[in-house]
């Protein structure tokens, strides 16, 4: 018998990394010949990315997922009764917050459950986050991790984790067509909030600006902080830089673009960066844990920056906007060993696991 897996998330309505990775991954395992289903914690039955026809998407009935008691009852409620009437074998917790809601149901053995961590273990959630974490470890069937630097740390931090892997999220893009380098133009991409920390990165171009007015930066993305990073960039009197807003397309982005610039205050595995270096695009990131060092090798084909330094970053960006020489060598090598994130070996090692639960 096929067995069912589903994914419970937040919201496929919104647009994001996780959301557009789960598109991908679920697609894959649907034609590996596996029962998928999505789960949405809050209202609604729409994906804002492509799924298969025979992929069902689910939601718990409108309830929103909180720290009220009662809300949090009443949502293992919602997902017993999605999961007993689907007959689904494994849950897979999008973001190891929602593993919480997951825990009753294994108990109850009505199924698996995989806490998929998005995060580096560096950052340390308070509340439900944490506590769900810390019950992931502990009592999921597995608990999936974005890269080899966050598996070591977790087994540091962890050492008594049930069980852990690191999946790699894959490289969805075609690797034929690659960015124009001599575009004037670089890019950013990721949601408005604290973490991706476009505030940094609007400081470190105002610093550059008057000395490259032919070049703007373009930021992809929504989120809370939008007003806030549009009023830092009137404060600045900024003129290149413009928040874009989602793009359904950001392949079509990623190859009009020159440079590729992560701002983030951390990570777990940068999917936006990875991209860019599919697209052969030279690479300007913040070292932050746990990410980008995995896949920028520095000098090579981009820069890593120490963590929050506003001018470092603004001078190695400048220096490569205004080196062509030396957008093309990191142009040239920025697909070194990404054939570890082919879609297809990504997709065996879900199955390997899938299948050993």
């Amino acid at each position: 018998m096929k067995k069912h897996i589903s994914f419970l998330i937040m919201n496929m309505e919104k647009g994001g990394g996780t959301e557009r990775v789960t598109s991908v991954i679920a697609n894959k395992l649907r034609e590996k010949g596996f029962i998928i289903s999505i789960i949405s914690c809050r209202n609604g039955r729409k994906s804002l990315y492509p799924l298969e026809e025979d992929i069902s998407l689910l939601s718990l009935e409108g309830e929103k997922i909180s720290n009220s008691t009662i809300r949090k009852c009443k949502n293992v409620i919602s997902l017993k009764r999605i999961v007993k009437e689907k007959k689904i074998d494994i849950l897979i917790a999008v973001d190891v917050a929602l593993y919480i809601y997951i825990l009753p149901l294994q108990k109850m053995k009505l199924c698996k459950g995989i806490a998929w961590e998005h995060f580096n273990c560096h950052i340390t959630p308070n509340g439900l986050v944490g506590i769900s974490r810390k019950l992931a470890t502990r009592y999921a069937d597995c608990v999936v991790v974005l890269g080899k630097r966050d598996y070591n740390s977790y087994l540091k931090k962890y050492p008594k984790i049930k069980k852990i892997e690191f999946i790699y999220n894959p490289i969805a893009l075609n690797l034929e067509t690659s960015a124009n380098i001599n575009v004037k133009r670089v890019i950013a991409v990721g949601r408005l909030d604290e973490q991706k920390g476009f505030d940094m990165l609007i400081n470190a171009w105002s610093r550059i600006e008057e000395k490259v007015p032919d070049w703007k930066l373009d930021i992809f993305g929504e989120g809370p902080l939008r007003k806030q990073l549009q009023d830092q960039i009137k404060n600045l009197n900024l003129k290149n830089i413009y928040l874009k807003g989602y793009s359904v397309d950001i392949e079509k982005e990623y190859i009009n673009s020159s440079v590729f610039v992560l701002s983030s205050r951390y990570e777990g595995f940068v999917l936006a960066l990875m991209e860019a270096q599919a697209k052969a695009l030279p690479c300007v990131s913040f070292d932050c844990k746990e990410g980008p060092a995995e896949l920028i090798d520095n000098g090579i084909n981009g820069y890593l920056i120490e963590e929050g330094n506003e001018r470092e970053f603004s001078e190695k960006l400048l220096e490569l906007l205004l080196d062509e020489k030396l957008r093309k060598k990191f142009s040239e090598n920025s697909r070194k060993d990404l054939d570890r994130f082919n879609i297809e070996k990504i997709i065996e090692k879900w199955n390997r696991l899938i299948v050993t639960l």
